[in-house]
């Protein structure tokens, strides 16, 4: 876009210089015209003029008898090619300032529709990295939260580990001296019949 106002800003100093350059043409070549209208347009000059008017036909040895004679009079055809021609390189102005008239508009319309559009993406794009930017946050406290959870999850299984151990070395023990305190037992039940024998008889 910056690039895009500096190449804008060339051609439209470009423009100006252009415009102004063809408007003191313009002015230049219609005074021109104007004067030189003036000079062939309305006048009629006559290519072969005769004597003054107040001079007669007569001559060093004859007086005559009237005014000399003159020849036709007609418009001098230089005086309309020099007119075609200013008028020629006027127009000639004159359309090169309209095209150049053109042409800006032309590239200011489309100047104006690529900042239009860049302007639009730009906004689309900070919506988007908002919403990024937001859906990221939740990523990560989503993330954070089971990492939460596995942390506590972890401890869980370890207490159970724990639990796990103690009760095999529970039944470890119980097994293993099973016997023993089965045997324990027995005689712990016999000598408690003797002793109630014993209770009996004495009473």
């Amino acid at each position: 876009m910056k690039k895009a106002s500096e190449i804008r800003e060339a051609q439209n100093a470009d423009f100006q210089q252009m415009v102004t350059d063809q408007m003191i043409t313009q002015a230049i070549l219609t005074k021109a015209l104007d004067r030189m209208k003036q000079v062939y347009a309305d006048n009629v000059y006559a290519l072969n003029q005769g004597a003054p008017h107040i001079q007669t036909s007569g001559t060093h040895t004859d007086p005559g008898n009237g005014p000399a004679k003159f020849d036709e009079y007609e418009k001098k055809p230089a005086g309309n090619k020099i007119i075609s021609m200013i008028q020629s390189v006027l127009d000639d102005s004159k359309k090169m300032e309209e095209e150049g008239r053109y042409a800006e508009t032309d590239a200011q319309g489309g100047y104006e529709s690529f900042m239009q559009d860049s302007n639009k993406s730009i906004e689309n794009n900070q919506r988007s990295i908002v919403n990024m930017s937001e859906t990221k946050a939740k990523s990560e406290q989503s993330l954070q939260s089971a990492k939460n959870d596995f942390d506590a999850t972890m401890r869980e299984i370890e207490g159970l580990y724990g639990v796990k151990g103690d009760l095999n070395d529970s039944c470890d023990y119980v097994l293993k001296n099973f016997d023993a305190r089965q045997d324990a037992r027995s005689a712990e039940m016999e000598a408690l019949k003797e002793a109630k024998a014993i209770l009996s008889g004495a009473q």
